[in-house]
């Protein structure tokens, strides 16, 4: 599929290119003409790609002379990867990566001209992967990622505002007194599926799905999955009204917008890793 890429990690992608996701395929990233770099100064910085770190990252490119906008990615482990297609690139992303587990993946396959300000996404474990769809932007958004082969995925034209956090896990041990075990949930995979609105402040804390055309409430906090259409709000956040999606122009929805969420088909669950 793409350069780089180990088979595993190239099997887990695949089960989410669904089209409730993304309109991003297996071909279509198979057709990509990319190109990879090494991760060192001078081949990356004029792109606005500043890595640090004791581990080299593959970096792929769709145009070498294309810039992204400033991306500082830090790789403390070996085997990661991150692909950028900036074909069409006005060079709006502005981040930071923490890639600390090996043979973890972040890809952009379709950057176009939308912000996209990742304050920080942090990969933990090894093998993980951080997918962002097509037109999906943020104005601030943070991602942090726990357990070996766990992924987030933003789907197409997400949109997230400041202050937005994702977490997959607690990212610390609650322990019964009395048994010691750990007690609260495992890592788990965060789908969040096309034409998502997170509103400003919201955290979603092991929420494994988010579907298609929802709207997350400002200081929501999110901790199971949210249905098709439906708008969410409160800490906990609970149902607010079904039946609702959103548009990005405060006039209304678009065509393109609304039928984007017509006729798709059921929600494909991811599978678990295989560790």
């Amino acid at each position: 599929m793409i350069p780089g890429l180990s088979d595993a990690t190239e099997a887990r992608l695949a089960s989410v290119l669904h089209p409730r996701v993304t309109s991003v395929t297996p071909e279509t990233l198979g057709a990509l003409p990319c190109q990879l770099l090494k991760s060192g100064r001078d081949t990356l910085e004029h792109l606005g790609i500043f890595t640090h770190g004791p581990a080299p990252v593959t970096i792929v490119l769709t145009d070498p002379t294309r810039p992204i906008g400033r991306l500082d990615i830090s790789s403390q482990s070996p085997g990661c990867l991150l692909l950028l297609d900036n074909q069409r690139s006005e060079g709006g992303l502005r981040g930071h990566v923490r890639m600390l587990g090996p043979d973890s993946t972040v890809l952009f396959p379709a950057l176009g001209a939308g912000m996209i300000i990742l304050e920080m996404a942090f990969l933990r474990s090894a093998g993980q992967i951080l997918f962002w769809g097509a037109g999906a932007t943020a104005v601030g958004c943070s991602v942090e990622l726990e357990g070996d082969g766990r992924m987030a995925v933003i789907g197409d034209d997400a949109l997230i505002s400041s202050g937005v956090w994702i977490r997959n896990h607690d990212m610390h041990a609650m322990v019964d007194m009395h048994s010691r075990q750990i007690v609260n949930k495992p890592p788990a995979d965060t789908i969040i599926e096309r034409h998502v609105w997170i509103g400003q402040n919201a955290l979603l804390l092991n929420c494994s799905r988010i579907g298609c055309g929802s709207i997350i409430g400002a200081q929501s906090l999110v901790k199971n999955k949210v249905g098709d259409c439906m708008a969410v709000g409160g800490v906990p956040a609970r149902m607010v009204r079904a039946g609702v999606t959103w548009g990005r122009d405060t006039a209304g929805m678009t065509d393109a917008e609304f039928n984007a969420l017509q006729n798709l088909p059921p929600a494909c669950e991811t599978p678990p890793p295989e560790l």
